[in-house]
């Protein structure tokens, strides 16, 4: 994962629910699978298996996330759950790609309901007294400049 991403994610996450994390954790999910990927055709095995271990680490957060006041929807997905969990432990003990593809197709799946319902949650960020975040770009003699600032509400 580069720096961008991460710093992509951290301003995302810092400002949005509890609907919208769970899309956002599957996005770095991906991006560790895609990492793994890449870590595999360069023969790295050891980045190969460290960046599956992280995309577990994330698959872990949702798990241990779901909410059992649901049932049937958190039985089916624990399920989904629990596969993804067996082909990443199969990536990690074979060393090799062990139907990831099919994992980033499941995933895909569920951030996309995961995406529909986020447009309904009304609910506030999940941090609070975060950093605003602003972002844009400015036009320069010859130049293009981007600018990114955080304003965190406090008077210093």
């Amino acid at each position: 994962m580069t720096r961008e991403e991460i710093q992509g994610f951290t301003a995302k996450i810092s400002q949005c629910n509890r609907t919208e994390l769970v899309v956002i954790s599957y996005d770095i999910m991906k991006v560790y699978i895609r990492d793994a990927k890449k870590a595999l055709a360069a023969e790295d095995t050891q980045l190969f298996i460290w960046n599956i271990k992280k995309a577990k680490s994330m698959l872990e957060e949702l798990m241990n996330a779901l909410d059992f006041n649901y049932p049937q929807v958190t039985n089916n997905l624990m399920s989904l759950y629990l596969f993804i969990q067996s082909r990443f432990n199969k990536c990690i003990f074979k060393k090799k790609d062990v139907n990831l593809d099919v994992v980033v197709r499941i995933v895909d799946k569920l951030q996309a309901g995961f995406a529909e319902v986020a447009k309904e949650d009304t609910t506030g960020p999940v941090m609070e007294n975060t950093s605003a975040v602003y972002a844009g770009i400015t036009y320069g003699k010859g130049t293009l400049n981007e600018m990114y600032e955080e304003k965190s509400g406090f008077r210093v």
